[in-house]
């Protein structure tokens, strides 16, 4: 998910599903088509959040849905019978958004590698980010992606849990908030209890979760962020 980024193996989930004639969906706002194209790679339906990166702007909320010619028509209907429409309003922003799609994800990748690179010095900290070399993710990310975004999570060992919660607030260029995808950087503290009855990630004694949302600032700025916000840890 987009707290802990654990990568399946895609092929082996296609192979499998069309062996069991099984339809077969992908939610891709984290890659976007820009980095991951998963008609192409054999799924039925591939779900973006177009609020995401789409939009870029953070204004407006909506979705996609694309699909390959054996599920259209019965997508096709559906729509016409449910009779969903988005706004013309809204779907301005996103098309406006999607004009400079390509550009700002090549910057929030840029970004958030620089920032990667910063964090990965310090031993409390255990960066989840496929697009690092070391990272447990990297060989099922690499096998399908051809890069990534801005959004990244940090396992962080503290005694306190408030003294994470005040290096989050202490930021100054991030802002606090679930979602992301816009321009600007984001930092939330993860509570792993209100992610349901599911716990997906054991966090171990004194560890706490972050997710990192890095935007399209100058990333020199927002290292100086980070490292200035470094001394509440405790």
């Amino acid at each position: 998910g987009s707290n802990t980024f654990d990568f399946q193996d895609l092929g082996k989930i296609i192979s499998i599903a069309k062996k069991n004639k099984i339809l077969t969906a992908i939610d891709n706002t984290w890659g976007t088509p820009y980095f991951l194209k998963p008609i192409k790679l054999g799924f039925d339906m591939a779900i973006v959040s177009a609020t995401k990166y789409y939009s870029g702007h953070s204004d407006v909320m909506g979705g996609s849905l694309a699909v390959n010619k054996k599920v259209f028509k019965q997508i096709q209907k559906t729509d016409k019978v449910c009779g969903m429409r988005m706004s013309p309003d809204d779907a301005y922003l996103i098309t406006r958004g999607l004009r400079t799609l390509d550009v700002r994800l090549d910057r929030h990748r840029e970004n958030a590698k620089k920032v990667s690179e910063f964090l990965s010095k310090y031993k409390n900290f255990k960066l989840l980010y496929p697009y690092k070399k070391d990272s447990v993710n990297f060989r099922m990310w690499k096998k399908y992606y051809s890069g990534a975004s801005g959004l990244m999570g940090l396992r962080i060992k503290a005694k306190s849990k408030n003294s994470v919660v005040k290096f989050v607030n202490s930021l100054k260029l991030f802002g606090y908030g679930y979602s992301w995808g816009g321009f600007e950087s984001l930092a939330l503290y993860q509570d792993v209890r209100e992610q349901g009855k599911r716990n997906f990630l054991k966090l171990a004694k004194n560890e706490h979760l972050v997710r990192l949302h890095i935007g399209l600032e100058d990333p020199n700025d927002l290292i100086a962020d980070l490292k200035q916000a470094l001394k509440h840890l405790k």
